[in-house]
């Protein structure tokens, strides 16, 4: 009996010893590390001016800090003190810490899923580098080889109704854009459809690992539902099916087990949004809804459905907050009435017919502090794309047309990065169908992206460049710019900014088309390039290009055979000559040798002066001929300063 007492305190004294311990961590956590980003300036405050300075002789400039640097990730190490750890050193390097626990203590660290290994200090320390951060949308967009227009298949309605085929055409898919999904996980890999996908990091919340496709033991319908979703806004197979913002990049997350209906799938869901967040995402699309759960669960009252009370609505609503855009689906009950988040999203998306009538499943909502539903999106045999096989399936539900409305808010987006979501979005209710007479049932009806983006006031659209027979370089863009007065050019630099060159564009046609031509030299080399035009109001900025390899023509873009490149550009040219009496007429006006601006007069044969203006410099000028009678004009431009170069063209009316 003495002896078992004994040995019992001798083995309770060997488990409560206090020892220390190098707990190594898996990662510094899920934010990104980039100038700019809160973990880059926490570690520039780390170190001295000497020390970069120091690093400077040795290392590259953008490569002064690296994640190595970065302090470990606060919330693990609190996790450790939590439990009742003596936290002794912090190695930042290595990304380990030192502690103090007995080894009952260290036996529950093991197990927390952001422990990679716990080993006594005894022992020789195990291999342990810092894993990359998930890698950054980049500052230069890389102009890519194009696929080509567009070829939608039977898919084309559900995107004309959106005229999201208007932007595609135009250049914008998209690009630059992070668009964050939340689903039941997505089986993309080694799929043709998916073959240009660019996602930038999964998240498995559920398994707790970065696989979003079906797992071992789950059903295999497991992620049919989100594998449609993403096909709805990323695929790309020609003559079936193009996603409807195939340019952006993503990030997936898996938080719906569709073997149940539990609040772990809110608490999932929730976590991964904040995932998603600290990625930097800009909009966020989710087909999921949460009212009713299993029988062993309490399920959420009408009443409770208000925007702040289930746990998905707390989780939107601190997105939201910090600038995410969060498109959700109403749901499918009808009459019954919406589900939750679709009470605290930036916008509730609706579902109707290919007519534009509301499907009879979609949730109607309700008015109060905001509007339920907010807009609406083809929603019944939808053109989708399933987990079986490549060929197109058909789908219905406000699941399907919560991407299609997310897609349009990312092309807005690509277009105009600058855009605070308050104005897009308002740009978007403005426009829609009913936007001037919005109800419980579409909201403010069917978003018009091209209106939409017109009503922003406009963007310059991505280059193309191609190689002439001639030996030069032909680039061309589209510019949507809803203003009278318009100047269009390119800036092109080789490898960094630090010398920018600039080349003028003029118009061809009535499209918006913009062209010019680059030197031929840069065929050789890789170089950077962007679109920018100015109005008297405002200037307009695309992004930053890395042109890598030529022809080079975005994916959608649709260019003319051929643009003709004349050796000497006129003063002025007339685009649509003649025109119909009460029409409007754009004149192009070359933008060199009139560095004070422009005098225009517009003269009837009997030599009487029937309007002159006086513009600023400008390439594009619309003309007020609509208040003209039938006959024969004559434009007449003078460029002011310079050499005060004169010319006019001919315009006849009928």
């Amino acid at each position: 009996m003495l002896w078992r007492c004994w040995a019992l305190t001798v083995v309770v004294s060997v488990v409560t010893a206090a020892q220390e311990w190098r707990v190594l961590l898996r990662d510094k956590g899920p934010e990104p590390f980039r100038p700019g980003s809160p973990l880059y300036e926490r570690t520039y405050r780390l170190h001295s001016e000497r020390a970069l300075q120091r690093r400077a002789k040795v290392l590259p400039a953008d490569s002064l800090l690296t994640l190595a640097d970065a302090p470990l990730y606060e919330p693990y190490v609190e996790s450790l003190r939590r439990l009742g750890a003596q936290i002794r050193l912090r190695l930042r390097w290595r990304n380990y810490v030192v502690v103090s626990a007995d080894s009952l203590l260290a036996d529950s660290i093991r197990r927390l899923p952001f422990v990679r290994a716990v080993q006594p200090i005894g022992q020789v320390p195990l291999p342990q580098a810092v894993p990359p951060s998930a890698p950054a949308v980049p500052e230069y967009l890389v102009a890519e080889n194009g696929c080509g227009a567009f070829d939608y298949g039977a898919a084309r309605w559900q995107l004309e109704m959106l005229a999201i085929p208007e932007l595609h055409r135009r250049g914008w898919t998209g690009e630059g854009v992070l668009l964050g999904l939340l689903d039941t996980g997505f089986r993309w890999r080694g799929r043709a459809p998916f073959a240009r996908l660019r996602v930038l990091a999964e998240w498995d919340a559920l398994q707790d690992d970065s696989i979003t496709a079906v797992a071992p033991g789950e059903p295999e319908a497991q992620d049919f539902h989100g594998t449609a979703v993403l096909s709805l806004l990323a695929a790309v197979a020609p003559g079936e099916l193009i996603g409807a913002a195939p340019g952006a990049t993503y990030v997936l997350a898996k938080t719906e087990d569709i073997a149940r209906e539990s609040h772990f799938e809110e608490d999932a869901y929730a976590a991964a949004l904040e995932w998603m967040e600290a990625l930097g995402v800009d909009v966020v699309s989710s087909s999921l809804g949460y009212r009713e759960f299993d029988s062993a669960e309490v399920s959420y009252s009408a009443e409770q459905l208000d925007g702040r009370t289930t746990i998905v609505a707390q989780a939107v609503r601190e997105a939201v907050r910090r600038g995410v855009i969060c498109v959700t689906a109403m749901g499918n009950s009808g009459a019954r009435g919406l589900v939750s988040p679709a009470d605290a999203a930036t916008i509730a998306v609706a579902a109707v017919d290919s007519n534009g009538r509301r499907a009879a499943f979609s949730s109607v909502g309700r008015r109060g502090a905001e509007l339920r539903p907010t807009l609406a999106a083809p929603g019944v045999s939808v053109v989708a794309l399933g987990t079986a096989a490549e060929q197109p399936i058909r789908i219905s539900g406000t699941s399907a047309a919560t991407p299609l409305v997310a897609g349009v808010v990312a092309l807005l987006l690509g277009a105009r990065p600058e855009l605070a979501p308050e104005r897009l979005c308002s740009a978007l209710l403005q426009t829609a169908s009913q936007g001037m007479a919005p109800d419980t049932l579409l909201g403010y009806g069917i978003p018009d992206a091209l209106g939409a983006l017109r009503a922003l006031g406009g963007a310059v659209g991505p280059p193309a460049v191609v190689p002439t027979a001639a030996g030069m370089l032909q680039v061309g863009a589209f510019v949507l710019v809803p203003d009278p007065w318009l100047r269009v050019w390119v800036e092109y630099a080789e490898d960094t900014l630090s010398s920018v060159a600039v080349a003028e564009l003029r118009p061809y046609g009535r499209e918006g088309l913009f062209v010019g031509e680059l030197p031929s030299e840069l065929r050789e080399r890789s170089f950077l390039l962007r679109v920018r035009a100015r109005t008297p109001g405002a200037e307009l900025s695309g992004r930053w290009y890395a042109v890598q390899s030529l022809p080079h023509i975005p994916c959608g873009m649709e260019l003319p055979p051929s643009v003709p490149l004349p050796d000497a550009a006129p003063l002025l040219r007339l685009l649509g000559n003649p025109i119909a009496r009460g029409e409007e007429c754009w004149l192009w006006l070359r933008s060199k040798g009139a560095p004070h601006g422009w005098r225009i007069r517009i003269w009837d044969v009997h030599g009487r002066c029937w309007e002159e203006l006086t513009l600023p410099e400008a390439t594009l000028v619309r003309l007020p001929t609509q208040r003209l009678a039938a006959g024969v004009y004559w434009i007449e431009a003078l460029a002011l300063g310079g050499g005060l170069e004169r010319s006019g063209v001919p315009l006849v009316i009928k």
